[in-house]
Order: C-alpha cells, then structure tokens, then sequence
C-alpha cells in the first residue's frame, strides 16, 4: 500500500471549501440582488403630480417604508437562510454520508462479518479517506492470509511429535508476534 501524505489531500480540501464559498456568496449575492429588485420595483413608484399631494405622501412615507423594509428584508433573510440550508444539508449528506458507510463497514468487521471494502457514491467529498481506508482493508487482509498462513503451517507440523509441534508453534507465535506488532 502506497502512502498518501496530507498534502495528497489538500487540493481536494481546498477545492471543496473554494466550490463551497463559492455557492454562499453566490446565496448571498442572489439574496441581495432579490431585496434590491424588490424594494426597487416597490419604492420605485412615481410621487402624484401636485405639491400638496408629494408634501402628503412624504408625510406618510415612513408609514408605508418600515412594513415594506421589514417584509423585504424579512424575505430577504428567510431566502438566503432556507437556501444556506439547503446547501449546508447536502453538504453534510456528501460528507457524513461517507463516514456512515464506513462506520457500518468497521461495525460489521467488529461482530465478525468478513472484511468489505467501503464504497462510495459519485460527487462524495471523502474520495482520499475512501481509498486510503479500502487500502488498510487490503493490506488488513494480505497480513490475515500471512497470519492464517504461519498457523496452518505450525499445525501441518503439529501432526509430528510433540517437540516439533511445541517448537513450530513457538516460531509461528514468534512470527505472528512480529508481524502484529506494526497494530500497536
């Protein structure tokens, strides 16, 4: 199994937090945007034509002005909040996702299924973890069959005497006790 080092890693890292603040300040730019065409086409609207009508409608202006703001930056928030959201769920899905399946591998290892590699789904954002972990599987897997290799061998001999049985067996623990020992 080949070593990957930490900075394999760093360009998928720094590609996933470059795509993901993209895709929030593209929320916010568009949230922006959405309150400014609002309050746009809101305020927007031509005053009547005689000075006693524009006095009049300066007057009342704060009254129209704060439930129009507050409406609009209302909605404003709740679309940048709903679509933030939306966008931190499946992220998380892309990367808790992962960490699941490997859980589920690594419990079912633990009650005595067979070793399984974990696999991952397309646009996941764990893809090194994913490699680097079914690689442990595999190197996990090579030493098992050299670990039930060493043991099948000490037993073919243990069919002899008795003194080659015990001497087989203490060279197959010795081994065994050299090759684990990389698991501590």
């Amino acid at each position: 199994m080949k070593n990957q080092s930490p900075a394999h890693d760093a360009p998928l890292a720094a590609e996933f937090k470059k795509r993901f603040l993209l895709l929030m300040t593209l929320i916010h730019v568009f949230g922006g945007v959405f309150l400014f065409f609002a309050l746009f086409i809101i305020l927007s609207r031509p005053f009547p034509g005689d000075y006693a009508a524009v006095f009049l409608a300066l007057r009342h202006l704060p009254d129209f002005l704060v439930p129009v703001l507050t409406y609009a930056g209302l909605a404003c928030v709740l679309l940048v909040s709903m679509a933030t959201t939306v966008l931190c769920i499946y992220t998380l899905h892309k990367i808790a996702g992962p960490l699941y399946r490997m859980e589920r591998v690594i419990e079912s290892y633990l009650d005595g299924e067979a070793v399984k590699p974990a696999f991952f789904r397309d646009g996941d954002q764990v893809k090194v973890l994913a490699s680097s972990f079914n690689g442990f599987i595999g190197c996990l897997r090579e030493d098992r069959q050299k670990w039930l290799g060493i043991m099948g061998h000490a037993e073919r001999l243990c069919f002899q005497d008795r003194a080659t049985c015990r001497s087989e067996m203490e060279k197959a623990l010795a081994e065994l006790e050299i090759l684990l020992a990389k698991y501590r």
